[in-house]
């Protein structure tokens, strides 16, 4: 094969990879949930919910802790491995690390990428050598079946096959185990090769036999925790199944669960079990009610356990997190996995966030079902019927609210945070009070205890209430209600006695009936809280004592090329924390655009950056610095963002400017010309009169009608007398009468660069007009003793003209290439040439992930004074 014939098979193999991860599941689900409906006639659930209730106690907390104790010993393996590696991290790390990861991958494995995800991670934040960690990773995914393979080979050597029923059913299970039971040789062969094991650390040697022995007891005794957790559930749910059997059914479920690429095997795993039981005689209530506790106790507590033991761990103590991500989205490790580094340092955020909409879920899931028997006589005998009908309703008002907290948990919103726990804490009580639903009460506070220890994440103030994961947060909310009206109507028909305003301890429809009430009031309350409780603050533009203030800083320490736009009026000032440096930035959408770098001392402006980055990110929006320079370019990098060209700035060194020479012979002939054209030129310093200002408005009246063109901002100047009165203006007159002009941007602190913003001239100016200001403009700054005149930008110029640039550079290049219709990008670019100038690169800032074809529309509009002006046009 060629290499070219290869890279075009590369994305289509990739493409059948990334369908097949979404068949696979869902084929699977659909064959188990056919089998399950074939084979199983029905499912009694007030039955399971009765055995439940009839679980003991004590035995229910020893199942927990043993679950909680097997999901810990499988940490054993990342130890044992960390040793042969001479991994320098203490062993206790390693084992909260390795619990962490594997109480998320039991719950969310997404083709095995969160739990190697969330070591790699780990390890990174400790400095560990990324090859060791990755060679832990690897070395660790494959160990972890050896125990599964080694419990099939027992089944089957002992006879003790999975409960099927006859015939192909039967034939298929004992393949599957005959497959599975291949691994554990074909382990130990093949990681004796090193050309199969290239991906351990340079100079390393082959695992050891001993070693390999070692990590397949260590599995095997993983694996039979797993199993007499199962086994441990099923019997106080009175399924008192024979262990043999038992292994060689939860074998050939947990293969089977783990070949449908489904996190946890969820469905697969649970239908195949309760299949192989029912076909073995046991009851399937008791069988579901087992599971059902195997999933709580195996799954759901260690995943709590998890986000508490890791509370923080991913996001605050990982040091120069956008640097590390950045590293690790390069590393192959992480090529195979498919997962960006930033979705694992969310991801705790994100499970509290699905826990809480799983909270509010199982509040309303409570209320749609009828309450047992024996808690309807003991809730009688202890409460008033007010008591419980309050609680009934008030429970199901705060579920809907829970459901909607959901999206501000998961946006860190602060404000979210001060609701969501004493609901949760509400919530428990009500599930209590309405029906002696303790485990539902356990479950609420867990996640109150939870967000408790994650308290300091909060930290946003605000949320966009438009964007995408509002409206899927949203839909959410509003599918799970609607489910909660289908199952109340249906209630309500099934019952031909039904009476709305009937009240009694028993009466399931009725109150489900008033329920749907609860619910729209839950559902009203929560869309208007977020409407207004969430929106983001009004952003104020400064006052005169402000721009004052920020005046000093640019004249002190220096402002950049765009420091004076700050005047304008138009942008918004964010100062840093100890007040030293300040921002000039405007809002579009859920953008804000900072104009420039940061003004301030040199040791304030990297964290200026990061506050401006922390302000936007408090409020749900999108940071974005706009025409930052080539020497700033490492600050914006190191603080994680990526960088678009826009353009080159143009810079003249005044020592070498003069009206001598070639290289000035353009602006010589246009002063010489001046007076044959009897031109004469001033500059003036503010204030300006009443008298002024009008013949400077009849100019710039008449360049905006002979351009159809409109006022800008932001970036450009636009014509406002208390702009103007912020410098100098240079004047070009005509035997007497104004015929153009520019404000002058003077230059600010040392080493600041001169230069003219708003340049208008009436039509009938002659040839050479702006030339002639531009020289004699220069000169005054010359004389002034600066040292740089600026003459702006040249958009586009040089960007994306080589072939290894990014692909968004060099769809801007045809733009400047074949764009002149729209705009003379070449023009320009040659106007300034002339000059002789320097040029600097212009670049746009944005945080990573950003799609910059939308950014650089938004800018776009902001410049041209929002979206109607830059739409539809208008003045």
């Amino acid at each position: 094969m060629t290499i070219e014939s290869a890279s075009t098979d590369a994305p289509v193999a990739k493409g059948w990879v990334t369908h097949l991860r979404w068949i696979v599941p869902i084929a699977f689900l659909l064959l188990v949930g056919w089998l399950v409906v074939r084979g199983i006639d029905e499912f009694d659930l007030p039955e399971m919910q009765r055995t439940l209730l009839d679980v003991p106690t004590l035995p229910a907390l020893g199942v927990a802790l043993l679950a909680l104790f097997a999901v810990a010993s499988t940490g054993v393996i990342d130890v044992l491995i960390a040793r042969w590696l001479k991994l320098p991290m203490p062993t206790g790390d390693v084992l909260r690390l390795a619990f962490v990861a594997n109480a998320l991958a039991n719950v969310l494995n997404l083709s095995g990428a969160i739990g190697s995800g969330i070591r790699l991670l780990g390890f990174s934040a400790r400095k560990i050598e990324l090859p060791l960690g990755a060679a832990l990773i690897g070395l660790q995914v494959l160990s972890l079946p050896l125990g599964l393979s080694v419990i099939i080979l027992v089944a089957l050597a002992g006879g003790s096959l999975p409960i099927t029923p006859a015939g192909a059913t039967r034939w298929l299970a004992v393949s599957i185990l005959v497959a599975a039971a291949f691994y554990l040789p074909a382990f130990f062969v093949l990681t004796a090769r090193r050309r199969l094991m290239r991906w351990l650390p340079r100079g390393s040697d082959l695992p050891p036999l001993r070693l390999k022995i070692v990590l397949t007891l260590a599995s095997s005794v993983d694996w039979i925790l797993s199993a007499a957790v199962l086994y441990g559930c099923l019997y106080i749910s009175g399924a008192h199944v024979k262990v043999g059997p038992l292994l060689g059914s939860f074998a050939a479920a947990q293969t089977l669960g783990l070949v449908s690429m489904i996190p946890g095997g969820f469905g697969v795993f649970d239908g195949l079990m309760l299949l192989a039981l029912t076909s073995g005689g046991y009851d399937n209530a008791a069988i579901l009610s087992g599971l059902f506790l195997f999933r709580i106790s195996y799954y759901l507590l260690p995943l709590l356990a998890g986000l508490l033991a890791g509370s923080g761990m991913l996001a605050e103590r990982l040091p120069g997190f956008a640097r590390t991500a950045q590293r690790l989205q390069t590393h192959p490790l992480f090529g195979v996995l498919g997962l960006p580094a930033s979705l694992l340092a969310g991801l705790g955020m994100r499970i509290l966030a699905v826990l809480t909409f799983g909270a509010g879920l199982v509040l309303l899931a409570s209320a749609a079902i009828p309450a047992v028997h024996e808690h309807v006589v003991v809730v009688r005998a202890n409460l008033p019927l007010a008591a419980v009908e309050s609680s009934y309703w008030l429970s199901i008002v705060t579920g809907v609210v829970l459901l909607g907290l959901g999206r501000g948990i998961d946006g860190r919103l602060r404000l979210a945070y001060r609701l969501t726990q004493p609901l949760l804490v509400i919530g428990a009580v009500l599930a209590v009070t309405k029906g002696l639903h303790y485990g539902e009460s356990l479950f609420l506070l867990s996640i109150a205890l939870l967000l408790r220890a994650r308290k300091r994440e909060f930290t946003q103030r605000a949320m966009s209430l438009t964007s995408l994961t509002t409206f899927t947060w949203l839909g959410g909310l509003v599918a799970v209600v609607l489910a909660f009206f289908a199952i109340g109507v249906w209630s309500v028909l099934g019952d031909d006695s039904f009476d709305l305003w009937y009240f009694g301890f028993g009466e399931h429809s009725s109150r489900i009936g008033r329920g749907l009430f609860a619910a729209v009031l839950g559902l009203f309350a929560y869309l208007i809280w977020q409407f207004f409780a969430v929106r983001r603050p009004a952003l104020k533009l400064p006052d005169r004592a402000e721009l004052e203030r920020a005046r000093g800083v640019y004249l002190e320490t220096g402002g950049g090329e765009f420091a004076h736009l700050s005047f304008m009026g138009d942008k918004h000032l964010f100062w840093s924390a100890d007040n030293h440096a300040v921002v000039a930035y405007g809002a579009v959408r859920d953008r804000l655009v900072a104009l420039g770098s940061p003004s301030g001392p040199e040791d304030t402006i990297k964290r200026a950056i990061l506050e401006f980055r922390r302000f936007a990110d408090a409020q749900d929006r999108v940071p974005v610095f706009y025409e930052v320079l080539e020497p700033d370019l490492s600050l914006y990098h190191d603080l994680g963002f990526d960088l678009f060209k826009l353009g080159e700035l143009a810079t003249v060194r005044l020592s070498e400017f003069t009206l001598a020479g070639k290289r000035w012979e353009d602006l010589r002939q246009a002063v010489n010309r001046s007076t044959k054209e009897n031109l004469s030129f001033a500059l003036l310093e503010p204030p300006f009169d009443t008298v002024l200002l009008s013949e400077l408005e009849r100019v710039s009246d008449a360049w905006l009608a002979d351009k159809d063109a409109h006022e800008k901002s932001f970036s450009l100047g636009h014509f406002d007398a208390e702009y103007f009165a912020w410098s100098p203006l240079a004047l070009v007159r005509r035997s007497g009468e104004l015929i153009a002009f520019a404000n002058v941007l003077p230059p600010y602190g040392p080493n600041g660069t001169a230069s003219v913003d708003l340049m208008r001239h009436v039509d009938d100016a002659p040839r050479g007009t702006m030339d002639f200001l531009f020289a004699r403009v220069m000169q005054w700054a010359k004389d002034e003793g600066h040292e740089t005149f600026s003459l702006g930008m040249a958009p586009l110029s040089a960007v994306g003209d080589n072939p290894y640039a990014r692909v968004n550079e060099r769809l801007a290049a045809l733009a400047f290439q074949y764009g002149g219709r729209f705009y003379n990008y070449q023009g320009l670019r040659r106007y300034k040439q002339k000059f002789g100038p320097e040029w600097v690169g212009s670049y746009l800032a944005y945080p990573r992930g950003t799609w910059v074809p939308g950014l650089l529309i938004d800018i776009a509009a902001l410049v041209a004074g929002g979206y109607r002006r830059f739409l539809i046009g208008g003045r």
